[in-house]
């Protein structure tokens, strides 16, 4: 077993990790098939960040004889002891898998501060206790969103706008890692470079992640952890546009489109309209002036008074004649709200804990008052607004 050790350059956009850069671990393996029962892993690589030497390091074990995959194993799981937060691409599907399944093979225990790290499922960005974090897993759910063809690793490197020196994938390495063994066994001076080759894959597979790491931003953008304290808002007469700050790879403008109901015609023509810039997002939304209906959730409990067309509670309306009011139905246990809206881009409801105001019943979108007269009240609404409602554009 070889041993090789490099330094990776930060990204000019590196992503803001949510965990301690020296408790985080980048792995990527190389294998000599798809199947551990067929197959072995020829080389395993890792990168951490080195606090003192303010760098990323990669260390990399590679299989020069047919012996080595026991050692280098040992060698993978005594590194993971260090760190908490396992990244990889794919892994929960091949990496992880073929790991364990050789560590069984040759019967070696997997530690059990170890055995979070090499979990087969997802785990949560900020879980404390440990995770491993799949790229593909977390980046997936945002290629329709973003308009990505593909979501592997070679394309979302080329989408990032970033470029390669390694021009072979896993498959095609096979044959060369089999060639390489063959001219060392014969000695051959064409075996060093040909290890350069299967060593420059798996080393730009790793660096290559953490640059890709970088698009875990669009993910904090829609799916927010927390919520968008930093939003400043300009307001015109028929929209609203609430800016924010945030760290994108690349710019681009994403519209979402509200649907009118069965019900009623849609108040919103315009669609909102997401501007994404490298450290700007600006969200345009339309704008409702005018009046629209709060509905109570229990209309057993309302009566519905025609000539003021309102509900009020059974409790109240004790004291009106009972020739001016009847029971509420689920369409008319309504009050009525004048005001500035703007629209809720879910299709149902977000967990937003704001009053939902409509144009009639189960029309849609819903719709929230604007506060237009305290500006700090205005700005906390819609820093909510953004956490919670983000996930539905």
């Amino acid at each position: 077993m070889k041993t090789i050790q490099s330094t990776v350059s930060t990204p000019d956009e590196l992503y803001p990790f949510h965990q301690p850069l020296e408790q985080i671990a980048f792995f990527d393996i190389e294998t000599t098939g798809l199947s551990p029962k067929t197959s072995s892993i020829y080389l395993i690589g890792v990168m951490h960040y080195n606090n003192h030497k303010q760098s990323w390091q990669i260390t990399q074990w590679f299989a020069d004889d047919y012996q080595s995959e026991e050692p280098i194993l040992e060698a993978f799981l005594s590194y993971l002891e260090d760190f908490s937060y396992l990244y990889h691409f794919n892994g929960c599907t091949f990496d992880i898998p073929f790991v364990k399944a050789k560590c069984q093979k040759h019967h070696i225990a997997i530690p059990e501060t170890v055995q979070p790290l090499l979990s087969e499922t997802i785990s949560s960005q900020v879980n404390d206790a440990g995770a491993n974090i799949d790229l593909l897993k977390e980046i997936r759910p945002l290629k329709k969103l973003l308009g990505l063809a593909k979501a592997n690793q070679t394309y979302l490197e080329h989408w990032i706008g970033l470029n390669r020196e390694d021009t072979y994938d896993g498959g095609q390495l096979i044959k060369v890692y089999s060639e390489y063994m063959q001219q060392k066994i014969m000695k051959k001076p064409g075996a060093d470079e040909l290890e350069h080759l299967l060593l420059l894959h798996n080393h730009d597979d790793i660096a290559g992640m953490l640059s890709v790491c970088i698009m875990l931003s669009y993910k904090d953008l829609f799916y927010p952890v927390r919520p968008f304290f930093s939003c400043s808002c300009t307001a015109e007469n028929d929209r609203i546009h609430i800016s924010f700050p945030v760290r994108l790879p690349r710019e681009s403008t994403l519209y979402h489109a509200f649907e009118k109901s069965d019900s009623s015609e849609c108040i919103f023509t315009e669609p909102a309209c997401l501007s994404l810039q490298k450290n700007l997002a600006t969200l345009s939304l339309p704008l409702y002036r005018g009046v629209l209906k709060f509905f109570f959730p229990d209309h057993k409990d309302y009566y519905y008074l025609p000539q003021e067309d309102t509900a009020i509670h059974k409790s109240v309306a004790q004291f009106v004649d009972a020739s001016c009011r009847r029971k509420a139905t689920a369409a008319n246990c309504y009050t009525k709200k004048e005001g500035i809206f703007l629209p809720s881009l879910a299709a149902k409801e977000s967990s937003l804990d704001k009053p939902r105001f409509y144009m009639a019943y189960k029309a849609s979108p819903a719709c929230y008052l604007l506060s237009a007269d305290d500006p700090d009240e205005q700005k906390e609404m819609l820093s909510s607004y953004l956490f919670h409602e983000l996930p539905f554009f």
